[in-house]
């Protein structure tokens, strides 16, 4: 499955990304037929534009009318009469969700209370659902970005004027690695931040793989550079190496009920892995070796959660590099309906396996086991 890599010297708005993905080759003519059949009279058209010489794709999102002020109820309702893929509708679900979360911290309101005021115009629910959809079309399995730049300024918003970078992209670029730039200007908008929340998987400092295309989405504020976001579109059917951080530490000073915990709270905030293999320690005490894995952006909110969790008076922290093959969100179609699963390709063969948690609502429903369930499939497939 492919892999992409967003290069953002220039920053990320919704509407560049769509435009970069227009210039991968997306046709987003099925996408405007599908906001039309859920009641949302829309254009969406990528025009062919120039900047300091460079060609590329420049996205026109309008709608003939006004569009009010909305809730999140609102544009979930929308999202949910969408004739998309069930994943797409959830990951939209989701990153509007995120965005009101997000949006409600700000402001020190409700969720239910939040407006979304410029966010509620079409052109942005077009991005939200256009980026998910698009990412769909291509096939996209994982998505890398590079660092992304700091900029200042002030920008009026419905709220008033607002200090760069705006309140709500400034939480939402928390955890994300970031560059100072002399830029005075909205470089990265709400929207740009939340697709670089809810898309990427990992921060690296630039693509790994063998490059099969790339597209380079315009914006239109006027920089000293070129205002666009550049995709590149690399072939993934083979094993991806990634950066990861081992945290290692000795415990014995833990019950058994505790180191429980820790793995919860540790996965619960992002870590990739968490391991405990027992042994005995200094003195003949039962004890153990606690392994944790995590992104290198995550290092820092990982280790100080492994301290204040643990109360450990020392980490082991090593980088190494980790070879993952691509995955991607899938159903698996079964007799008894469909459950969410994995899917990925090895040595051309696809396998998709369902998960875990879907097996285990599965066998509520039908009062079998997640063993009989597994057999059950197993047999299916043969």
């Amino acid at each position: 499955m492919p892999e992409l890599h967003l290069d953002c010297p220039a920053g990320i708005a919704g509407d560049m990304f769509l435009a970069a993905m227009a210039a991968l080759g997306v046709d987003f003519a099925p996408l405007r037929a599908a906001f039309v059949q859920a009641g949302v009279d829309v254009e969406i058209t990528a025009l062919d534009a120039r900047d300091k010489g460079i060609a590329g794709k420049r996205m026109q999102i309008s709608a003939p009318e006004a569009q009010p002020l909305r809730h999140l109820a609102d544009l979930t309702a929308i999202v949910r009469a969408l004739p998309v893929s069930q994943a797409v509708r959830q990951r939209s679900e989701a990153a509007l969700a995120r965005l009101a979360e997000v949006e409600a911290g700000v402001h020190g309101c409700a969720l239910e209370e939040v407006h979304f005021h410029e966010v509620g115009a079409v052109d942005t629910l077009v991005d939200v659902v256009g980026a998910f959809w698009a990412l769909e079309a291509l096939g996209v399995s994982r998505v890398t970005c590079s660092r992304v730049p700091w900029f200042s300024g002030t920008v009026r918003c419905a709220h008033g004027l607002m200090p760069l970078p705006a309140p709500a992209t400034t939480v939402l670029l928390q955890g994300k690695p970031v560059y100072p730039t002399e830029f005075h200007g909205e470089l990265i908008t709400p929207t740009g931040a939340l697709l670089l929340d809810r898309i990427v998987d990992e921060f690296t400092f630039g693509p790994a793989g063998c490059l099969k295309r790339s597209g380079l989405g315009l914006g239109t504020m006027e920089l000293p550079t070129v205002n666009g976001l550049r995709v590149l579109l690399l072939a993934g059917d083979g094993p991806g190496l990634e950066r990861i951080m081992v945290l290692e530490t000795n415990v014995d000073h833990l019950t058994g009920e505790e180191i429980g915990g820790v793995f919860g709270v540790l996965l619960g905030e992002g870590a990739l892995d968490v391991l405990f293999l027992p042994g005995v320690m200094k003195k003949n005490r039962p004890g153990g070796l606690l392994q944790v894995l995590c992104r290198p952006e995550d290092l820092v909110r990982i280790r100080d959660l492994v301290f204040a969790q643990t109360l450990t008076l020392g980490l082991r922290i090593t980088e190494t590099t980790r070879a993952v093959l691509p995955r991607a969100a899938a159903t698996r179609p079964t007799p008894w309906g469909e459950v969410a699963a994995k899917e990925t390709v090895v040595e051309g063969e696809r396998y998709t396996r369902p998960e875990f948690e879907a097996l285990q609502a599965l066998a509520e429903r039908t009062g079998r086991s997640v063993a009989q369930l597994r057999y059950l499939l197993g047999e299916e497939q043969k």
